[in-house]
């Protein structure tokens, strides 16, 4: 019976995991605070939190920076700062890609 509980702790551990192995986290660079509801195209309704510094958002949506959602987010919040995500991948102050972005800022 131990053995049985010591393997079910084991799996429920690798589950976790590999659930987190697989999240990416966005963050986007404003001074804003609070929680802003921002749809992704054909897919879900997402929310990104902020601390007054960065937005950040958790999700299993792939590694790559998103034009649609970065501008869907500077719809309505304003010019961010910068862009990026854990998979290394970053859009910069300097980037064609984030001044492409905050062209649809308020």
């Amino acid at each position: 019976m131990l053995n049985l509980l010591k393997q079910s702790a084991f799996a429920s551990v690798l589950l976790v995991l590999a659930s987190t192995s697989f999240a990416t986290t966005w963050t986007a660079g404003s001074s804003h605070k609070g929680k802003v509801t921002v749809p992704i195209e054909g897919g879900p309704v997402i929310s990104w939190q902020c601390n007054g510094k960065s937005y950040q958002l958790t999700g299993p949506w792939g590694n790559d920076l998103s034009m649609d959602s970065c501008q869907s987010l500077v719809t309505r919040i304003g010019k961010i700062s910068y862009y990026k995500n854990t998979a290394g991948k970053a859009w910069t102050a300097k980037s064609k890609e984030l001044t492409e972005c905050n062209e649809v800022a308020r």
